[in-house]
């Protein structure tokens, strides 16, 4: 699960915004990092570079990603706005690394902290979240009950693997009718399944969102083989559940930070905001 691996630069964000990006842009920067060998976790276009006095280096290939643009709906009489809604849109970026010549500040270094204490605060400030019960073999949420279950700390290898699975199950929990509601969230799924592949990945994704906000590394957290086929099988027969279930890993994990989130889009009001930044 190459999302679970430690992410060499964090706090990937546009360099002219300075906004974090979220959401699938943040597992594909934070993979090409890691796999790039990047360190500097800014972001940006060709025009962007452009505009800072530099250029992106000949032969350098961007990468991809998505930001929602709000459009207005309008009167065909009065002009009036009627309602907005958000439009996804595609751009090209490139790491600050991949060009020369900007006119940029050194990229500030990383303030030291402690990944355990940040992850308690993390659990500790899911407000209104589910009972934590370590009275388990293994580690599931129970819906009916809003109770995550879990072995007992000494069961876990390390730090890591604990709360890499602590943030995995209260994932699961903030599809709670009484937090998203998320769809599908209450049906009887079988494994394997579509609806449980998705949910399962919308956990995953939001655990490794989680990890990433308390510097927890979870790449030695082993899965069964046949958990990982099940979404494997329904990436494969949907193209569009990657961005979809990161998407919606996204709500949860702002869910669980307490975020303040659009209303309508239920995505951080920064990435409508300033979609126009790219």
């Amino acid at each position: 699960m190459p999302w679970r691996h430690p992410w060499r630069a964090r706090g990937h964000r546009n360099a002219i915004s300075n906004r974090p990006y979220r959401g699938i842009n943040l597992l594909l920067l934070g993979l090409l990092a890691l796999q790039q060998g990047y360190t500097d976790p800014r972001w940006l276009t060709y025009r962007q570079a452009a505009s800072l006095g530099g250029h992106v280096r000949r032969g350098e290939r961007g990468t991809g990603i998505v930001l929602w643009k709000p459009i207005e709906r309008r009167d065909a009489v009065d002009g009036e706005v009627i309602d907005t809604f958000p439009v996804m849109r595609f751009y090209t970026v490139f790491n600050a690394s991949q060009c020369d010549g900007l006119e940029l500040p050194e990229a500030e270094a990383a303030t030291a902290f402690d990944p355990v204490e940040r992850a308690e605060a993390v659990a500790a400030g899911y407000s209104g979240g589910p009972a934590v019960l370590h009275d388990a073999d293994v580690a599931y949420y129970v819906p009916s009950k809003d109770e995550v279950h879990l072995p007992a700390r000494t069961a876990f290898c390390d730090a890591d693997g604990y709360y890499a699975t602590l943030f995995h199950e209260l994932a699961h929990s903030t599809g709670h009718p009484s937090r998203l509601n998320r769809e599908g969230y209450r049906e009887s799924a079988p494994f394997g399944s579509p609806v449980y592949s998705r949910e399962e990945l919308v956990a995953e994704f939001a655990a490794a969102f989680l990890c990433q906000e308390a510097g927890i590394d979870a790449s030695r957290l082993d899965q069964s083989a046949a958990y990982i086929t099940s979404w494997l099988r329904a990436l494969q027969d949907d193209r569009r559940l990657a961005v979809s279930a990161a998407g919606l890993a996204q709500r949860a994990t702002d869910r669980i930070l307490d975020r303040e989130v659009d209303a309508d889009t239920g995505r951080d009001r920064s990435d409508v905001e300033h979609a126009h930044d790219e």
